[in-house]
Protein backbone atom coordinates (compact mmCIF):
# COMPACT_ATOMS: atom_id res chain seq x y z
CA UNK A 1 0.00 0.00 0.00
CA UNK A 2 1.13 3.87 -0.36
CA UNK A 3 3.08 5.82 -2.81
CA UNK A 4 5.83 5.40 -4.74
CA UNK A 5 9.18 7.22 -3.45
CA UNK A 6 11.93 8.21 -5.20
CA UNK A 7 14.83 6.46 -5.58
CA UNK A 8 18.06 8.72 -5.70
CA UNK A 9 20.40 5.07 -5.88
CA UNK A 10 18.16 4.32 -8.69
CA UNK A 11 17.94 7.66 -10.37
CA UNK A 12 21.93 7.82 -9.96
CA UNK A 13 22.62 4.60 -11.93
CA UNK A 14 19.82 5.83 -14.80
CA UNK A 15 22.00 9.00 -15.30
CA UNK A 16 24.23 8.12 -17.97
CA UNK A 17 26.26 11.13 -16.51
CA UNK A 18 27.08 10.14 -12.67
CA UNK A 19 30.44 9.70 -11.96
CA UNK A 20 32.27 5.98 -11.60
CA UNK A 21 33.69 7.08 -8.24
CA UNK A 22 29.64 7.30 -7.20
CA UNK A 23 28.41 4.44 -9.51
CA UNK A 24 31.47 2.31 -7.15
CA UNK A 25 29.36 3.29 -4.03
CA UNK A 26 26.21 2.49 -5.04
CA UNK A 27 27.18 -0.44 -6.38
CA UNK A 28 28.87 -1.25 -2.52
CA UNK A 29 25.14 -1.17 -1.12
CA UNK A 30 22.64 -1.94 -3.83
CA UNK A 31 23.20 -5.12 -5.33
CA UNK A 32 19.69 -5.12 -6.76
CA UNK A 33 21.42 -2.38 -8.74
CA UNK A 34 24.17 -4.28 -10.25
CA UNK A 35 22.73 -5.29 -13.65
CA UNK A 36 21.82 -1.69 -14.20
CA UNK A 37 25.46 -0.36 -13.00
CA UNK A 38 27.25 -2.96 -15.55
CA UNK A 39 24.98 -1.44 -18.12
CA UNK A 40 26.17 2.18 -17.53
CA UNK A 41 28.65 3.98 -19.00
CA UNK A 42 30.77 5.00 -16.49
CA UNK A 43 30.95 1.44 -15.56
CA UNK A 44 35.04 0.87 -15.46
CA UNK A 45 36.32 -2.68 -15.82
CA UNK A 46 37.83 -2.79 -12.19
CA UNK A 47 34.06 -2.25 -10.87
CA UNK A 48 32.79 -4.45 -13.28
CA UNK A 49 34.59 -7.17 -12.13
CA UNK A 50 34.13 -6.55 -8.67
CA UNK A 51 30.20 -6.81 -9.28
CA UNK A 52 30.62 -9.94 -11.26
CA UNK A 53 32.85 -11.40 -8.49
CA UNK A 54 30.23 -10.57 -5.63
CA UNK A 55 27.46 -10.82 -7.78
CA UNK A 56 27.62 -13.91 -10.67
CA UNK A 57 23.79 -13.22 -11.72
CA UNK A 58 24.14 -9.95 -12.41
CA UNK A 59 26.00 -10.35 -15.34
CA UNK A 60 23.81 -13.28 -16.59
CA UNK A 61 21.09 -10.45 -16.42
CA UNK A 62 22.82 -7.75 -18.18
CA UNK A 63 20.47 -7.60 -21.43
CA UNK A 64 17.55 -7.78 -19.61
CA UNK A 65 17.91 -5.25 -16.96
CA UNK A 66 14.62 -4.69 -14.91
CA UNK A 67 13.99 -2.16 -13.09
CA UNK A 68 14.24 -2.55 -9.08
CA UNK A 69 11.35 -1.85 -6.50
CA UNK A 70 12.12 0.79 -5.40
CA UNK A 71 12.26 1.18 -1.17
CA UNK A 72 11.39 4.13 1.19
CA UNK A 73 9.03 4.74 3.86
CA UNK A 74 5.72 6.59 2.85
CA UNK A 75 2.38 7.76 4.32
CA UNK A 76 -0.72 7.82 2.19
CA UNK A 77 -4.74 9.08 2.76
CA UNK A 78 -7.97 7.64 1.21
CA UNK A 79 -10.94 9.38 0.69
CA UNK A 80 -13.48 6.81 1.74
CA UNK A 81 -17.56 6.61 2.45
CA UNK A 82 -19.22 9.71 3.94
CA UNK A 83 -15.73 12.02 3.50
CA UNK A 84 -13.50 10.02 5.70
CA UNK A 85 -10.61 9.17 5.59
CA UNK A 86 -8.01 6.29 5.74
CA UNK A 87 -4.31 6.73 5.85
CA UNK A 88 -1.94 3.98 5.26
CA UNK A 89 1.40 3.59 5.24
CA UNK A 90 3.24 3.26 1.82
CA UNK A 91 5.01 -0.23 1.19
CA UNK A 92 8.92 -0.08 2.37
CA UNK A 93 11.20 -2.69 0.83
CA UNK A 94 14.02 -3.50 3.65
CA UNK A 95 17.11 -3.13 1.81
CA UNK A 96 20.14 -5.30 3.20
CA UNK A 97 23.46 -4.25 2.53
CA UNK A 98 24.65 -7.04 0.34
CA UNK A 99 28.13 -7.82 -1.75
CA UNK A 100 30.49 -6.51 0.14
CA UNK A 101 33.22 -8.91 1.39
CA UNK A 102 35.85 -8.28 3.13
CA UNK A 103 38.20 -10.79 1.53
CA UNK A 104 37.28 -9.50 -1.68
CA UNK A 105 39.40 -6.96 -3.79
CA UNK A 106 37.74 -3.92 -4.42
CA UNK A 107 37.23 -2.07 -8.04
CA UNK A 108 39.73 0.48 -8.71
CA UNK A 109 39.34 3.84 -8.70
CA UNK A 110 39.18 6.07 -11.55
CA UNK A 111 42.75 7.65 -12.94
CA UNK A 112 43.10 11.65 -12.39
CA UNK A 113 45.68 13.96 -13.74
CA UNK A 114 48.33 14.98 -11.16
CA UNK A 115 48.92 12.84 -8.24
CA UNK A 116 50.82 12.68 -4.84
CA UNK A 117 53.30 10.33 -3.77
CA UNK A 118 51.59 7.15 -2.48
CA UNK A 119 53.04 7.47 0.50
CA UNK A 120 51.65 11.21 1.23
CA UNK A 121 48.14 9.96 -0.37
CA UNK A 122 48.61 7.22 3.03
CA UNK A 123 49.42 9.62 5.20
CA UNK A 124 46.76 11.97 3.92
CA UNK A 125 43.71 9.58 4.82
CA UNK A 126 45.22 8.77 8.03
CA UNK A 127 44.64 12.50 9.16
CA UNK A 128 41.69 12.62 7.55
CA UNK A 129 40.00 9.55 9.09
CA UNK A 130 41.15 10.40 12.55
CA UNK A 131 39.00 13.46 11.92
CA UNK A 132 36.74 11.58 10.81
CA UNK A 133 36.18 9.72 13.59
CA UNK A 134 36.83 12.63 16.08
CA UNK A 135 33.55 14.61 14.38
CA UNK A 136 31.57 10.64 14.48
CA UNK A 137 32.15 10.30 18.23
CA UNK A 138 30.09 13.84 18.87
CA UNK A 139 27.11 11.65 17.30
CA UNK A 140 27.31 9.25 19.83
CA UNK A 141 23.77 7.85 21.04
CA UNK A 142 22.17 9.90 17.64
CA UNK A 143 20.12 7.26 16.27
CA UNK A 144 20.70 8.28 13.01
CA UNK A 145 24.38 8.37 13.19
CA UNK A 146 25.36 6.23 10.62
CA UNK A 147 23.36 8.19 8.11
CA UNK A 148 24.45 11.36 8.90
CA UNK A 149 28.40 10.49 8.52
CA UNK A 150 27.64 8.00 5.86
CA UNK A 151 29.12 5.34 7.85
CA UNK A 152 29.49 2.29 5.26
CA UNK A 153 31.22 4.88 2.71
CA UNK A 154 33.70 4.95 4.89
CA UNK A 155 34.79 1.84 6.22
CA UNK A 156 34.56 0.88 2.52
CA UNK A 157 36.97 2.85 2.39
CA UNK A 158 39.17 1.97 4.83
CA UNK A 159 39.14 -1.62 3.72
CA UNK A 160 39.94 -0.46 -0.20
CA UNK A 161 42.69 1.68 0.31
CA UNK A 162 44.46 -1.26 2.06
CA UNK A 163 44.39 -3.22 -1.10
CA UNK A 164 48.50 -3.31 -1.89
CA UNK A 165 46.93 -3.54 -5.82
CA UNK A 166 45.73 -0.27 -5.99
CA UNK A 167 47.66 2.53 -8.09
CA UNK A 168 48.74 5.24 -6.87
CA UNK A 169 46.07 7.74 -8.32
CA UNK A 170 43.52 5.54 -6.09
CA UNK A 171 45.18 5.88 -3.20
CA UNK A 172 44.98 9.79 -3.53
CA UNK A 173 41.78 9.06 -4.45
CA UNK A 174 40.54 7.55 -1.25
CA UNK A 175 42.42 10.66 0.72
CA UNK A 176 40.22 12.89 -1.24
CA UNK A 177 37.34 11.15 -0.15
CA UNK A 178 38.14 10.60 2.92
CA UNK A 179 38.31 14.81 2.78
CA UNK A 180 35.31 15.01 1.13
CA UNK A 181 33.66 13.03 3.84
CA UNK A 182 35.35 14.97 6.58
CA UNK A 183 34.49 18.48 5.44
CA UNK A 184 30.87 17.24 4.87
CA UNK A 185 30.37 16.11 8.46
CA UNK A 186 31.66 19.28 9.93
CA UNK A 187 29.18 21.36 7.63
CA UNK A 188 26.48 18.69 8.68
CA UNK A 189 27.07 19.69 12.37
CA UNK A 190 27.21 22.87 12.15
CA UNK A 191 23.92 22.60 10.20
CA UNK A 192 21.88 20.71 12.84
CA UNK A 193 23.34 23.40 15.44
CA UNK A 194 20.86 25.81 13.76
CA UNK A 195 17.97 23.50 12.58
CA UNK A 196 17.50 22.01 15.94
CA UNK A 197 15.70 25.77 16.71
CA UNK A 198 12.23 24.35 15.79
CA UNK A 199 11.88 27.56 13.37
CA UNK A 200 8.22 26.86 12.55
CA UNK A 201 6.65 26.13 15.96
CA UNK A 202 5.06 22.98 14.78
CA UNK A 203 4.68 19.77 16.16
CA UNK A 204 5.62 17.74 13.84
CA UNK A 205 9.45 20.24 13.43
CA UNK A 206 9.42 19.53 17.33
CA UNK A 207 9.78 15.94 17.55
CA UNK A 208 12.00 15.66 14.26
CA UNK A 209 14.41 18.16 15.58
CA UNK A 210 14.59 16.35 19.08
CA UNK A 211 14.78 12.47 18.12
CA UNK A 212 17.43 13.60 15.56
CA UNK A 213 18.81 16.01 17.39
CA UNK A 214 18.75 18.56 14.26
CA UNK A 215 20.65 16.58 12.05
CA UNK A 216 17.00 15.30 10.42
CA UNK A 217 15.31 18.38 8.19
CA UNK A 218 11.66 18.49 8.10
CA UNK A 219 9.89 19.74 4.82
CA UNK A 220 6.15 19.82 4.11
CA UNK A 221 5.78 18.87 0.55
CA UNK A 222 5.01 15.64 0.61
CA UNK A 223 3.28 15.95 -2.90
CA UNK A 224 6.48 16.74 -4.76
CA UNK A 225 8.77 14.97 -2.32
CA UNK A 226 6.87 11.33 -2.25
CA UNK A 227 5.90 10.55 -5.69
CA UNK A 228 2.71 9.69 -6.75
CA UNK A 229 0.77 6.46 -5.00
CA UNK A 230 0.60 3.60 -6.67
CA UNK A 231 -2.85 3.40 -6.15
CA UNK A 232 -3.86 6.93 -7.21
CA UNK A 233 -7.00 5.67 -9.17
CA UNK A 234 -8.31 4.44 -5.90
CA UNK A 235 -8.06 8.02 -4.09
CA UNK A 236 -4.64 7.49 -2.63
CA UNK A 237 -2.31 10.89 -2.20
CA UNK A 238 1.31 9.91 -0.74
CA UNK A 239 1.51 12.34 2.79
CA UNK A 240 4.40 11.22 3.89
CA UNK A 241 7.92 9.50 3.35
CA UNK A 242 11.63 9.87 3.96
CA UNK A 243 15.17 10.61 2.11
CA UNK A 244 18.36 10.61 3.00
CA UNK A 245 19.97 13.41 0.75
CA UNK A 246 18.91 15.48 2.17
CA UNK A 247 18.52 13.76 5.56
CA UNK A 248 14.86 14.80 6.02
CA UNK A 249 11.15 13.88 6.59
CA UNK A 250 8.56 14.84 3.76
CA UNK A 251 5.12 15.18 5.23
CA UNK A 252 1.68 16.71 3.93
CA UNK A 253 0.50 19.69 5.54
CA UNK A 254 -0.74 19.09 9.54
CA UNK A 255 -3.90 19.91 8.70
CA UNK A 256 -3.93 16.67 6.31
CA UNK A 257 -2.61 14.15 9.02
CA UNK A 258 -5.60 13.91 11.71
CA UNK A 259 -5.20 15.80 14.51
CA UNK A 260 -2.37 15.81 17.66
CA UNK A 261 -2.30 11.92 17.31
CA UNK A 262 -2.46 11.57 14.13
CA UNK A 263 0.30 13.59 13.43
CA UNK A 264 2.50 12.37 15.84
CA UNK A 265 1.97 8.45 14.52
CA UNK A 266 2.83 9.80 11.12
CA UNK A 267 5.70 11.72 11.94
CA UNK A 268 7.05 8.47 14.41
CA UNK A 269 6.24 5.74 12.22
CA UNK A 270 8.36 8.30 9.22
CA UNK A 271 11.31 8.61 11.87
CA UNK A 272 11.35 4.77 12.34
CA UNK A 273 12.10 3.83 8.36
CA UNK A 274 15.33 6.42 8.99
CA UNK A 275 15.92 4.61 12.19
CA UNK A 276 15.63 0.87 10.53
CA UNK A 277 17.73 2.61 7.47
CA UNK A 278 20.83 3.84 10.10
CA UNK A 279 20.74 0.14 12.01
CA UNK A 280 21.14 -1.47 8.53
CA UNK A 281 24.19 0.94 7.81
CA UNK A 282 25.85 0.38 11.58
CA UNK A 283 25.61 -3.38 10.80
CA UNK A 284 27.43 -3.53 7.65
CA UNK A 285 27.16 -6.68 6.07
CA UNK A 286 25.45 -8.11 9.10
CA UNK A 287 21.69 -8.15 9.11
CA UNK A 288 20.03 -5.32 11.12
CA UNK A 289 18.10 -5.84 14.08
CA UNK A 290 15.08 -4.51 12.89
CA UNK A 291 15.40 -7.22 9.84
CA UNK A 292 15.97 -9.77 12.03
CA UNK A 293 12.88 -9.39 14.16
CA UNK A 294 10.71 -8.79 11.12
CA UNK A 295 12.11 -12.25 9.35
CA UNK A 296 11.38 -13.86 12.75
CA UNK A 297 7.58 -13.32 11.60
CA UNK A 298 6.87 -10.82 14.56
CA UNK A 299 4.98 -7.09 13.49
CA UNK A 300 3.48 -9.74 10.72
CA UNK A 301 6.95 -9.72 8.81
CA UNK A 302 6.32 -6.22 7.56
CA UNK A 303 8.23 -3.13 7.75
CA UNK A 304 5.44 -1.09 7.69
CA UNK A 305 3.65 -2.63 10.67
CA UNK A 306 7.35 -2.60 12.69
CA UNK A 307 7.25 1.20 12.40
CA UNK A 308 3.30 1.18 12.83
CA UNK A 309 4.46 -0.32 15.95
CA UNK A 310 7.41 1.97 16.92
CA UNK A 311 4.82 4.70 16.67
CA UNK A 312 2.15 3.30 19.14
CA UNK A 313 4.74 1.86 21.51
CA UNK A 314 6.26 5.69 21.94
CA UNK A 315 3.05 7.01 22.14
CA UNK A 316 1.42 4.38 24.34
CA UNK A 317 -1.54 4.10 22.42
CA UNK A 318 -3.93 1.17 20.96
CA UNK A 319 -6.16 2.36 18.70
CA UNK A 320 -5.41 3.91 14.76
CA UNK A 321 -7.97 5.82 14.66
CA UNK A 322 -7.69 9.79 14.98
CA UNK A 323 -10.38 12.21 14.43
CA UNK A 324 -11.96 9.44 12.43
CA UNK A 325 -9.22 8.74 10.29
CA UNK A 326 -7.98 5.16 10.40
CA UNK A 327 -4.31 5.31 10.10
CA UNK A 328 -1.68 2.56 9.11
CA UNK A 329 -1.92 -0.72 8.48
CA UNK A 330 -4.80 -1.97 10.95
CA UNK A 331 -2.97 -4.04 12.55
CA UNK A 332 -2.29 -2.69 16.62
CA UNK A 333 1.06 -4.73 17.87
CA UNK A 334 0.95 -7.21 21.08
CA UNK A 335 2.44 -6.59 24.56
CA UNK A 336 5.02 -8.77 23.34
CA UNK A 337 6.04 -7.27 20.28
CA UNK A 338 6.18 -3.86 22.05
CA UNK A 339 8.69 -5.49 24.51
CA UNK A 340 10.78 -6.22 21.43
CA UNK A 341 10.48 -2.66 20.09
CA UNK A 342 11.48 -1.27 22.83
CA UNK A 343 14.60 -2.85 23.42
CA UNK A 344 15.46 -2.59 19.25
CA UNK A 345 14.81 0.95 20.17
CA UNK A 346 17.35 1.38 23.09
CA UNK A 347 19.50 -0.99 20.99
CA UNK A 348 19.64 1.71 17.73
CA UNK A 349 19.02 4.67 20.49
CA UNK A 350 15.57 5.90 18.95
CA UNK A 351 13.91 8.29 21.21
CA UNK A 352 11.22 5.84 23.64
CA UNK A 353 9.47 7.46 26.26
CA UNK A 354 10.11 4.83 29.47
Amino acid sequence: MGGQTFDNDLAGVQNPSTAPAQLAEIASRRGDLHTLILNHPACYPQLREWILHVNPSAGTMMTAAQAPRRGRGGLCAVIGCGGAALLGFAFVAVLIVAGLVASSAPPDRPTSEGTTSREESFAAFDAERSRYYELYAQLEGNPVAPLVADVVAFRRWEASIANPQLTDDSVAGYARDAQTARESLEQRIADAAIRRANVSGSVTEAIVDEAGHGFIDILWDADTACGISRRADEGRTTIGCVSEDPLAVHLAPESQLGGDSGMRQVVLHELAHLYMRADSDAKGNQPSASLVLIEQGHFQGSSEVFADCYALTSLNLWPLTFEGRETGYGYICTDEERQLMRAWAAEVHAPMPQ
